[in-house]
């Protein structure tokens, strides 16, 4: 009997499946920890799309004072797939990590990136706008509105000074706040910061080891909270007492707004129960395009943050491992993802101060792109990787304990995880 024809090769091999080969694949499904190994993933390529996406809204709002567009929050759904691949990731990390080396390596991520580019807005961007406006630099370092106040509350991680006096006040965003903000983007890195404690603390407790199921008793408790909110806000146009106000203020990072630490927390936490119970999770092609559509249906109806994410996290891994090959290497050797994130913001204020946004919205975000690209170039080859070489440092005090292997515990792999970011919450958001 024949069976099926199919294209060969000049050898003989076949080179195209056949229509029942695909069906079967696409409906076959397999658990993440076998679609998931190691480095043979599009994290990188999802990571850049997400902080290119931030960009492009923040070009309309920096430069117009509008919305990208009324409906869909293109910002907030960059940034809530940096928390979904950070949740993935850094339960990883914690998990294979002890506990001071998964915190060495969180602070080398984040930190030096993060210090010199609040240096190099400090004293390079507002000494230029303030002495181009006042002809002196009278006044900007030790008011409580200045140069160092800017450092000293925004040094950890913490965005609790927008500003720098009147600095970009008089640029389209800052006549739409009716006040200086040099980096709003900056914004969701306390909110980073405060999931990585969390994780962490889970780990000391073994909680990560030994009982993962509170993790995921946690996710259900708080999609539940979704669901609840989701409901209030259709019914009553409102929010609940959950995710109203912020939780207090935390040290060094300030307030967190309760409703974006509910949305960005979840997308968080649920990228940690993929992790844990990646041998369960399962990854299939019809999955992974119902998980699309609901996606971005949701996100069309304005509707994303809500149920909805649960949707969205699966997409993102189902991307993650089912994208081209040829997508793997991006930001494997050089991840400029968190360069774009931390200096795009400024580059767009001074870019609308010096006038560019009358370049029309292609010109501004093309030269925006490249003015930040070329930042986030320097802040990868000269700041973030030079750091990163320090990521087995030990303490000459530690240096005789037992390996890692000895003490039963796996090192980790090597992985970069940038930060999120968008604009201020208080703003609006495109």
């Amino acid at each position: 009997m024949l069976g099926r024809p199919q294209f060969l090769d000049p050898h003989g091999d076949a080179m195209l499946p056949s229509a029942r080969q695909v069906g079967r694949r696409a409906v076959t499904a397999v658990p993440l920890s076998n679609a998931y190994a190691g480095r043979a993933n599009s994290f990188g390529f999802l990571r850049l799309c997400f902080a290119v996406a931030v960009v492009l809204a923040h070009t309309a709002v920096i430069g117009y004072a509008r919305p990208l567009t009324e409906v869909v929050d293109v910002a907030g759904l960059g940034v809530a797939g940096f928390f979904g691949i950070s949740g993935f990731l850094i339960t990883r990390s914690a998990r294979r990590a002890s506990l001071p080396r998964y915190l060495w390596h969180r602070a080398l991520r984040i930190w030096p990136g993060l210090w010199v580019c609040l240096l190099f807005i400090s004293f390079v961007v507002a000494p230029i706008v303030w002495y181009a406006e006042r002809g002196d630099l009278d006044g900007l370092w030790r008011h409580p509105a200045g140069v160092v106040n800017f450092l000293q509350a925004n040094w950890w991680g913490g965005y609790r000074q927008q500003g720098i006096m009147d600095v970009f006040r008089d640029t389209p965003y800052g006549d739409l706040v009716r006040r200086s903000v040099l980096d709003g983007s900056l914004w969701t890195l306390s909110y980073e910061i405060f999931c990585y404690l969390i994780v962490a603390s889970l780990a000391v407790v073994a909680v990560l080891r030994r009982a993962r199921w509170l993790v995921l008793a946690a996710a259900v408790l708080v999609f539940g909270l979704l669901l609840w909110n989701q409901y209030e806000a259709l019914r009553f146009g409102g929010s609940t007492y959950f995710t109203s106000g912020s939780i207090g203020t935390l040290p060094l990072l300030g307030a967190l707004s309760k409703i974006w630490f509910l949305r960005f927390g979840f997308m968080f936490l649920v990228g940690a129960v993929a992790d844990l119970y990646s041998d369960k999770l399962p990854i299939s092609d019809v999955l992974g395009v119902l998980a699309i559509v609901v996606t971005g249906w949701q996100t069309l109806e304005g509707h994303l943050f809500g149920p909805a994410l649960l949707a969205y996290e699966y997409a993102i891994l189902y991307l993650a491992v089912r994208l081209p090959r040829l997508l793997h290497v991006v930001g494997q050797k050089n991840d400029y993802s968190y360069g774009i994130y931390i200096y795009s913001f400024v580059v767009q204020q001074m870019l609308a101060w010096l006038g560019a946004a009358a370049w029309g919205f292609v010109g501004y975000f093309a030269v925006v792109m490249v003015f930040t690209v070329v930042l986030a170039f320097l802040s990868w080859h000269l700041v973030e990787k030079q750091a990163l070489r320090f990521k087995d440092w030990t303490p000459r005090f530690r240096r005789g304990a037992p390996p890692a292997e000895a003490s039963g515990e796996r090192q980790p792999e090597p992985e970069r995880v940038p930060v999120p970011a968008t604009a201020d919450a208080s703003a609006p958001r495109g």
